[in-house]
């Protein structure tokens, strides 16, 4: 995948847009802002293959830009709405700052035509699960990023992915067909972008808890060095690291043995 890319990038790659994610998040905050004064005017931009056989091709392009979360209102639906695009801004900036403009374009163009295939073939579908692939390749590019949940809660996002991930499984298993068919279109761009490198980052990661657990028992830990003791007085280095030792072994006193004496009493033997 990635030798692809590359080839790709060299022919293609100039023409890639850049900030991407600043024009979704902004075109999103427009449409919430209008859709808060006239809410029917979200029903227009849904992707809707009906509507769109009709002459209402722009629903092919419009809903990428429906506000993430269904646009609520009421007093929290502002704040919702700004936290969740602020998110999505956080996440898509991101991957295109280690990815390259280029490869976050090709994995956001992929989702979308699945997503576009899907919705002409099983029914309407809106930008989430679209979104959520975002956050999966996120969580699976930056496992370790703590965000606050509810401006508390340290999350980090390999735990938020696997959430994610539950959830989507979840409506696969229990949402109507084309439910099912977005989450799949969504699913597949994860799985062709995401999974090997994955796969390869695990693989890595438990070969080297092998390597460590297989040489662990290889070396046995460094005996404990016994302390100096001087056989005159008693006195050892572990009472005094600065005490310094002579060994003798003179046969008058010692008697030919080695026996260690403090620096005091090795000058008096």
């Amino acid at each position: 995948m990635e030798s692809w890319l590359a080839k790709l990038e060299r022919r293609l790659g100039r023409y890639a847009p850049h900030n991407l994610t600043l024009l979704i998040v902004g075109l999103s905050g427009l449409v919430y802002a209008l859709s808060y004064v006239t809410p029917a005017f979200l029903d227009q931009l849904v992707l809707d293959p009906q509507a769109v056989a009709q002459g209402e091709v722009w629903r092919l392009i419009t809903f990428l830009f429906l506000p993430w979360g269904g646009g609520g209102r009421g007093a929290f639906g502002p704040i919702l709405t700004i936290i969740a695009l602020m998110f999505l801004y956080t996440v898509g900036t991101s991957l295109e700052a280690e990815w390259g403009n280029f490869k976050f374009d090709v994995y956001y163009l992929v989702g979308v035509v699945a997503t576009i295939v899907s919705a002409l073939l099983f029914g309407p579908v809106t930008n989430a699960f679209l979104n959520l692939s975002l956050v999966l390749a996120f969580a699976t590019v930056f496992p370790n990023y703590e965000i606050l949940l509810f401006f508390i809660l340290p999350v980090k996002m390999k735990w938020l992915g696997l959430v994610d991930a539950a959830w989507l499984l979840y409506a696969l298993a229990t949402g109507s067909p084309n439910i099912r068919a977005g989450i799949v279109a969504a699913l597949l761009n994860w799985l062709l972008f995401c999974a090997g490198p994955l796969v390869a980052t695990m693989r890595g990661q438990a070969a080297v808890s092998s390597r460590r657990k297989r040489f662990s028992g290889t070396f046995a830990p460094a005996p404990e060095r016994r302390p100096r003791v001087c056989a005159k007085c008693g006195r050892s280095d572990k009472d005094d690291p600065n005490l310094e030792f002579r060994v003798c072994d003179c046969q008058e006193k010692c008697h030919g043995q080695l026996t260690e004496y403090c620096i005091e009493h090795a000058r008096a033997h």
